[in-house]
């Protein structure tokens, strides 16, 4: 199964015009051995709760085989000529949230990032009070 047809196993969600995937229910199923085949696509965290959406877009997964490398992706993304110019927050933060369409495993690590991220944790504890994992979903963008 694709990812951009992963809403045919898990149940989305409606909110705000956009059809959103559980990712604690993603991870789930990723593992128990599910194999997913990636395609070019952005995946797009929010944290719903209460009625309330917020984005987490410098977390969005960027799925692509328009790059060779993360190196050239990050470089034209930085417009930066050298990787020792990228500050070393950036460059953890975007190879955590990058994968080229051959890298399926990348979806599984991207997940582990998501949940075990102090920042993001800290982030949305500031905005909301406190930090309910299953409230983290997604909307995958082809």
């Amino acid at each position: 199964m694709t990812i951009t047809k992963i809403h045919e196993i898990i149940k989305p969600i409606k909110f705000a015009r956009q059809t959103f995937i559980n990712l604690r229910e993603l991870k789930d199923l990723l593992e128990t051995g599910f194999r997913i085949e990636m395609e070019e696509c952005l995946i797009t965290p929010s944290y719903i709760q209460d009625n309330k959406q917020y984005e987490l877009y410098h977390y969005e997964l960027c799925c692509t085989n328009e790059y060779d490398s993360f190196d050239q992706f990050i470089l034209e993304l930085t417009h930066k000529n050298k990787m020792e110019e990228i500050p070393e927050e950036i460059y953890t933060l975007r190879k955590n949230c990058f994968s080229r369409c051959d890298e399926p495993c990348r979806l599984a690590e991207y997940l582990r990032f998501l949940f075990n991220s102090e920042s993001l944790k800290e982030e949305i504890k500031t905005a909301f009070g406190f930090y309910v994992a299953e409230n983290l979903y997604a909307v995958i963008y082809s």
